[in-house]
């Protein structure tokens, strides 16, 4: 018999309150905020699984009208693309940028090149923003 290392963790949403069931163990948790409520239930794992040898990781599943867990995920999938471009574009702009400026190129020269402002060339450049 191989005891699992996630437990599923059903929260919902009553009034101003946040809950959380717990797979197989009777009663639940809550919380204000779902930040709150998420450092409950990792208080709690740890009480509610202490007959095994570790503790299982949760597997949340959020039950709200009109949002799926599956469009919670689609969501954070699509968020950690946009940030690995970002850190891309970040990276590419600074190489690019320092090889014109490298070049003798303006500021200016530069941002028309890039379709960018004099000022957004000189933040790249100096690593302001």
């Amino acid at each position: 018999m191989t005891v699992e290392s996630t437990v599923d963790v059903h929260i919902t949403r009553n009034g101003q309150l946040w809950l959380a069931t717990v797979a197989d163990v009777a009663g639940g948790m809550s919380g204000r905020s779902l930040k709150e409520l998420h450092s409950e239930i990792a208080d709690g794992l740890p009480f509610l699984f202490g007959d095994r040898d570790t503790t299982p990781m949760p597997v949340f599943h959020y039950a709200l009208p009109g949002l799926t867990s599956e469009d919670l995920l689609a969501f954070a999938d699509l968020q950690r693309r946009a940030t690995a471009i970002a850190e891309d574009y970040t990276r590419t702009a600074k190489a690019r940028v320092d090889h014109m400026h490298e070049l003798g190129l303006t500021d200016s020269d530069i941002g028309e090149l890039l379709g960018l402002s004099k000022q957004r060339i000189q933040q790249i450049r100096t690593g302001s923003a």
